[in-house]
Order: structure tokens, then C-alpha cells, then sequence
């Protein structure tokens, strides 16, 4: 349908509804809130408030269910609903565009907590503006000192051309093209330094609700049309009829709700989950680390950036203690879901690497998952002493590992065979073990080892 079909259209629903003589108060408060709640929502929701439309409606109420988003965000839909609820009040024919309303009207709208930019709310821009498009092309705005002029030039305009429909002149442009128009070319002068997009929404509506058409919103699936008719109009030069036809077609969707209402058809739309969801994904890619489930990459380089240094550092502490013992081994051993154990450093058989290559050939082993022959359970590290020298001979043995469950993997060790592990505590995949927290763990067990030997019981 084109443009000039859809006006057609708008102005035939138009009629139908005027046909039905004076709306019922009930009906005409429950089409007006359905609208309002549509403009303050989206319109808001295009400029990068959180909200979503069920804390939209709360706020709408005064019952404020929006527990931690920004009071910015709260002020300003609390602010854009009172402007546009007296604006929705307007009779027809009190059409009524001034410099000195535009400004006032942003002042309305705004919420700054920032007193510097509090400064520039409700006054003409004076710095200039630009803005990437989407094309990702940078778009100036009109220069700021020119600024002044050029909305004297669009209010008079508009003006005039309400002076030529009440005059029902041949020349009188359709209302609804009028309210287009001046949406284009309002956001081509961009006036002020921020809030742009909101009232020339606002003031377009203005327009059409003082020729009695009911406002229009535009939803978050159709965002993106409306600023690539606006781009290509702005900085490709293109014509403005697809914008136009596309405005329509909004238009035309608020007539017929305004219709199903009188009708006593359903017009209530679920709250925008959608939204909800995106927004909370959004706040966890922002403000919270992202965690893994157990894959071959987090676990390797968890062994190779946590668990080689640690036991690199264990091995290095606990050699001092080798001299008190006859005899001393160790061994680093993989548990495998598939397989028995590996040990890699020489003891019971199984994959063997000389202790002497540890942990380059550690490294080299890790770096080929296809000899894993499985899902990796945990990796350990044994030191054994034997034969204690200075009273009757003992064994020794210290054992630590890293075991690795489906979300998380933790850190745990034994002294002397006690059939008890004690943890260190649970990690995340995305979590390694820093060399701050390396020295402590090797620290702790090494004086663990020192009071067992001394004699001292280890708590």
C-alpha cells in the first residue's frame, strides 16, 4: 500500500470512528492508557532506557516496582509521561508550536543529575552535535549557531501550514504528512544536546492529536526501519516517501486499536519479555565474569597455568625434607573416566615421562588430547618419603590434586594415608589459581609436613 493508499486509509478509519459519535469515558480512558503506555515505553526504550514496559506501566502509577535500575531511567519516563498525558488531553484544533513550547517541553522530559548538563536543558544546543548512523558513517547535525534561525524557520512553517487547513486552502497539506515532515526535519537540526529523538516524537504526535489522530509508537522490531528510512533520507539524500508510508502505517495501527477498543476486542499485548531477557544478559556480560562448564581447553589450561606451577613450587618446598628420608618419589597421575590412571612420572608403569623432563614433556603430552583416551577427572601430584632417619623409619606420603566436576573443579591434598582429603576450595573454569594464592596453598602444606614430622598434630 502506498503512501497515498494509507492516507486514505487513516482518513476512512478516521471517519468510522467519528461515525460512532462521542466515545464512552471508560473506552476512551482505556484507549488513551493503552497509547500512553505504547509512547512512553518505546519511545523511551529507542533512546537506551532499561525499563521494560511492566515498570513502565508501575511507574505510570506511582507504584514503583524497579528495584535496581537507574533513578535516571525512572525520572525520565515519570518525566515523559507527564508531557505527554497533558499533551493527550489537548481538544482538536488547539494545535499550538512555539519556540518557547519546544523548550519548555524538553525541560519537561529531561532528567539530568549531572548539574553541568543541567545547565543546557530547555535551551537551544551550543556546542555541535553528530551522530554515527546506521551505516556507521558519521552525520553532522545543524551547526549550533545556526541553530536558532533554522527552528524559527520550522515553527513558522508549521504554522502556516495550519493556517492553510483551517482556511481549507487547495494547497493544505494532509495533517499526518505534516506531522512527518516535521519529524525529519526536526531531527535534522537536532536543537539540543540531548533528548532529540523524544520530542520530536512528541511534537509529531502533538500534530496529530490536534487533528484529532491518535498518537503512534514505534515498536522495538521496527526501530531499526525507522532509522534507516531516516538515514537514507539524511545522508544519502534519498526521497522521504518510504518514511512517510512507513509512519502510516504506524498511524493506521493506532486507529485500529482505537477501533478493536470501541469493538471490545482484546488490545493488550504482553509485556516485552523479550526485552527483560536481553537487558538481563546484557547486565551479566557487563557486571559479571562469564563461567565455563568443563571443555578440554579450560582444563588444560588450567593444569598448565595452575596446577604445573603449584606443584612445580610443592616438589621445589618439599625437597628440603629429603634429606631426613632414605628415599623420596614422586609421580604426577591423570584419573580418566576410560582408563586407569596414568602415571607420568614413573612408578606403577602406564604412560611414562621422565621425571627429569618435567614439565616440558608434560606440556608437549597435554598439547595431544587424543592421548588422554577420555574425560579427564583429576590430576594429581604424589611425593613419597620413605624411611624416616631419625626414629623409627616411616613413610611419608603427601598427595594434592586438582579434580574436575562438570561446572567447577577444586583444589584438594593428604598427608599421610588418613583415607580423608581436605580442600582448599571450589573454582570456576574461568577461574586460575594466581601465584598469590600458589604460595599459600605450598606454604600451608609445607608446614603441615614440617609439624607431622616434628611430631605436632596437624589440625
Amino acid at each position: 500500500m502506498s503512501f497515498i493508499e494509507k492516507l486514505q486509509e487513516i482518513d476512512s478509519l478516521q471517519a468510522a470512528i467519528q461515525e460512532r459519535g462521542p466515545i464512552p469515558v471508560s473506552l476512551l480512558n482505556k484507549i488513551n492508557y493503552k497509547l500512553r503506555l505504547e509512547w512512553n515505553y518505546t519511545s523511551n526504550s529507542m533512546e537506551g532506557n532499561s525499563l521494560t514496559k511492566r515498570e513502565t506501566r508501575t511507574v505510570m502509577v506511582n507504584n514503583l516496582e524497579v528495584n535496581g535500575k537507574p533513578i535516571k531511567d525512572v525520572m525520565e519516563i515519570r518525566s515523559h509521561d507527564k508531557v505527554i498525558t497533558t499533551i493527550m488531553k489537548m481538544g482538536k484544533g488547539e494545535l499550538n508550536i512555539s519556540e518557547s513550547r519546544i523548550k519548555e517541553i524538553h525541560k519537561g522530559i529531561m532528567y539530568e543529575e549531572d548539574a553541568e548538563k543541567l545547565k543546557y536543558v530547555g535551551q537551544w544546543k551550543s556546542t555541535d552535535n553528530y551522530m554515527l548512523n546506521f551505516d556507521g558513517e558519521r552525520y553532522d547535525f545543524t551547526p549550533h549557531a545556526e541553530v536558532p534561525e533554522r527552528m524559527h524557520e520550522l515553527v513558522n512553517w508549521i504554522n502556516s501550514e495550519k493556517e492553510k487547513i483551517e482556511r481549507s486552502k487547495k494547497d493544505a497539506a494532509h495533517p499526518a504528512l505534516l506531522a512527518f515532515k516535521f519529524q525529519i526535519d526536526y531531527l535534522t537540526i537536532h536543537p539540543f544536546y540531548d533528548g532529540n529523538g523524544r520530542t520530536a516524537r512528541i511534537l509529531s504526535n502533538l500534530i496529530l492529536i490536534s487533528y484529532g489522530f491518535p498518537p503512534l509508537y514505534i515498536k522495538e522490531d521496527e526501530k531499526q526501519s525507522y532509522y534507516r528510512y531516516l538515514t537514507d533520507i539524511q545522508s544519502g539524500g534519498g526521497e522521504p516517501d518510504l518514511f512517510y508510508e512507513f509512519m502510516a502505517g504506524l498511524l493506521l495501527r493506532s486507529l485500529q486499536i482505537t477501533i478493536d477498543t470501541l469493538d471490545g476486542r482484546d488490545v493488550e499485548e504482553e509485556d516485552d519479555i523479550d526485552k527483560e531477557i536481553a537487558l538481563f544478559k546484557r547486565s551479566l556480560d557487563k557486571d559479571k565474569e562469564r563461567t565455563e562448564i568443563y571443555n578440554w581447553d579450560s582444563v588444560s589450561k588450567i593444569i598448565t597455568e595452575s596446577g604445573i606451577p603449584l606443584f612445580q613450587k610443592l616438589k621445589t618446598k618439599l625437597s628440603q625434607f629429603d634429606e631426613l628420608f632414605h628415599l623420596n618419589e614422586n609421580r604426577i597421575i591423570f584419573n580418566t573416566d576410560k582408563s586407569p590412571s596414568y602415571d607420568l612420572l614413573q612408578r606403577h608403569g602406564g604412560y611414562m615421562v621422565s621425571t627429569a623432563l618435567f614439565p616440558e614433556s608434560l606440556r608437549n603430552w597435554l598439547s595431544n588430547p587424543m592421548e588422554l583416551n577420555g574425560h579427564i577427572i583429576s590430576f594429581g601430584m604424589e611425593y613419597l618419603f620413605k624411611g624416616y632417619k631419625f626414629a623409627q623409619p616411616y613413610d611419608l606420603p603427601v598427595f594434592m590434586r586438582f579434580s574436575f566436576e562438570e561446572y567447577t573443579y577444586s583444589i584438594s591434598y593428604m598427608i599421610q594415608n588418613n583415607d580423608q582429603e581436605d580442600y582448599f576450595g571450589d573454582y570456576r573454569y574461568d577461574q586460575l589459581i594466581d601465584s598469590g594464592e600458589i604460595n599459600n596453598i605450598v606454604n600451608e602444606i609445607t608446614k603441615m609436613v614440617l609439624n607431622f614430622i616434628k611430631g605436632d598434630k596437624i589440625e
